[in-house]
């Protein structure tokens, strides 16, 4: 079995990649949180890549996935630029291999790309046809639907999601799909 190190902005974050990759990837790919203390910005800092070089190694991952949110749009290019260059930068104190999972604003944005699903979760019958992609504002969308919705939930449901719609009405998640299992052949 492959296993695939998970580096995220919060421990949310990563246990809701996690649990939709699984969906897929189960019996294939083992993912392995790493860093789990980190938080946030706290990615930024130069002190993480000794803590994830140790961990890459003790916990013999093939590669890993990093997940961040641009908090922007592709379109917003310095944001864009900046987050790849810490992508480029981190990954080199490992192996150079890894993936980027760069969410357009926020992770919950995914959660449109299968919204049915959310409906079913909340008891609501909330119409979503637009590109998730092009969610201004995600996470305050989805609680401005449901007074139920936090940011904790994601992890349930994501593990909940159809991953076959989320990479077909997500752009960024399929992109990155196609980069995954490039990676795994």
């Amino acid at each position: 079995m492959i296993k695939v190190g998970l580096v995220g902005e919060d421990p949310n974050d990563t246990l809701s990649i996690k649990n939709l990759l699984e969906k897929r990837y189960k019996g294939r790919v083992q993912f392995k949180a790493l860093v789990k203390g980190i938080k946030g910005h706290q990615l930024d800092s130069p002190k993480i890549k000794n803590a994830l070089k140790v961990e890459f190694k003790d916990q013999k991952c093939k590669f890993i996935v990093y997940i961040r949110d641009l908090d922007a749009f592709k379109s917003q290019i310095a944001r864009f630029q900046a987050k790849i260059k810490w992508f480029k930068d981190l990954d080199a104190s490992v192996n150079s291999n890894g993936i980027l999972l760069l969410n357009i604003q926020e992770l919950e944005a995914l959660i449109f790309g299968d919204i049915t699903t959310f409906n079913k979760i909340h008891g609501i019958e909330y119409k979503f046809k637009k590109n998730p992609m092009l969610v201004k504002h995600p996470k305050k969308t989805l609680k401005s639907l449901t007074p139920k919705f936090h940011e904790s939930h994601c992890p349930e449901i994501f593990k909940q999601l159809n991953v076959d719609e989320v990479e077909k009405n997500c752009s960024c998640f399929k992109e990155f799909i196609t980069d995954f299992d490039a990676k795994l052949n």
